[in-house]
């Protein structure tokens, strides 16, 4: 066997076929899971459209495999999947981004009907031809090849200005358009096929569903990761939400780290609220957990308690909490508009997580009572 045979021959196809249905696969074992899991429309369009895809492959090495018997058909039949597959697959990267209205279910019923059409029209005109030639059949075949790039252009136009991962999904479309046109030039244009574009043929289609696969999985993490993070954090200030940070701080405290915690109250929240409304009072909330967010970054982690209650956990023990808190106490008062009333307290092996939060909770209060807008430690006794 010559190595060119590896890349260019039958042999070359079923490498790229065989090597294609493996990454479908992967792709597919994901996907079923995630629908499983998850029951999202998204996850079933890419499920089905994989399916079809595997079984398509497998028809064209039974198809390579018995090049000498007569199977146009089951070549056509590979084309037409490969048409229902490939609406389906980019429908379901859409859905990744964005939910489905009834305008993008009539897309896809028209696409799916169009290339039906084109099926249904190619067979009976085979049909009424007594004894077709290759010639015949090949130029029917072209107009389902055509819509194909068709499919193609469309994806630049509709799908790939409202996904997030535009650049990629541009990228796996342009590695298509160059596959398919290296076919419709080999099969239906030049005489004789050429061995660089039989290369084109067989082993683009591995990249671009290689490309296909990473974006379905940065999209399958990045949801993860916000179904994470909204588990984790507030929803309006991005801080961590108070189940979060209970849980940090007995982490700490339960390995005898010596951490601090800083209780800040904005002082006036609900007349500013009364007054200005809820809109400029979630403002200033947004403004002073920012201020908390970056105080805090490397040394410990921030978290909205409750409120208008903002809490620090200090975790580096070679700085000193009451700096800390007055620089956070400064910061607000410049830069948000309003003011917090602070109070702190250190870690002690007598005190459960529970009561060393209640303690700075209570130097706060201390620091309302005795005029706002300060910072005041809980005593140790």
């Amino acid at each position: 066997m010559e190595i060119t045979q590896l890349f260019y021959g039958k042999i070359g196809s079923i490498y790229s076929y065989s090597s294609t249905i493996l990454i479908l696969c992967l792709m597919f074992i994901i996907s079923l899971r995630l629908f499983l899991s998850r029951r999202k429309k998204a996850y079933f369009s890419l499920t089905i459209s994989l399916v079809i895809i595997i079984f398509q492959y497998f028809l064209l090495i039974i198809y390579t495999l018995n090049q000498n018997t007569d199977l146009e058909s089951t070549e056509y039949l590979a084309q037409l999947l490969h048409v229902l597959a490939f609406i389906l697959i980019n429908m379901g990267i859409y859905q990744l981004y964005n939910a489905s209205k009834s305008k993008e279910y009539t897309y896809l019923l028209v696409f799916v009907a169009i290339g039906v059409i084109i099926g249904i029209i190619r067979y009976y005109l085979v049909l009424n031809q007594a004894d077709p030639s290759l010639q015949y059949l090949r130029f029917q075949n072209i107009w389902i090849e055509i819509y194909l790039l068709l499919l193609t252009f469309l994806g630049f136009y509709l799908i790939s200005p409202h996904i997030g991962q535009r650049l990629k999904y541009q990228f796996a479309l342009t590695i298509y358009l160059f596959t398919h046109l290296s076919r419709i030039i080999n099969h239906y244009i030049l005489p004789d096929p050429k061995p660089s574009l039989l290369f084109i043929e067989n082993f683009l289609p591995i990249l671009f569903y290689i490309v296909l696969f990473i974006i379905i999985f940065d999209r399958v993490v990045e949801l993860l990761q916000a179904i994470y993070d909204s588990s984790i954090k507030d929803g309006l200030t991005s801080l961590y939400n108070r189940h979060y940070f209970f849980n940090r701080v007995a982490e700490y405290m339960n390995r005898g780290e010596r951490v601090s915690v800083i209780f800040c109250d904005i002082d006036n929240f609900k007349k500013l609220n009364d007054t200005k409304g809820h809109q400029m009072g979630d403002t200033v909330l947004k403004k002073v957990a920012a201020i908390l967010m970056e105080e805090s970054e490397n040394i410990g982690l921030a978290g909205r308690y409750g409120g208008e209650e903002l809490v620090i956990l200090l975790t580096d023990t070679t700085l000193r909490v009451e700096n800390i808190a007055e620089k956070v106490r400064r910061r607000v008062e410049t830069e948000s508009g309003v003011t917090v009333s602070i109070g702190y307290s250190k870690y002690r092996k007598t005190i459960s997580p529970q009561e060393l939060i209640e303690q700075a909770d209570m130097a706060m209060y201390q620091s309302k009572k005795s005029g706002k807008n300060k910072v005041t430690a809980y005593p140790a006794h």
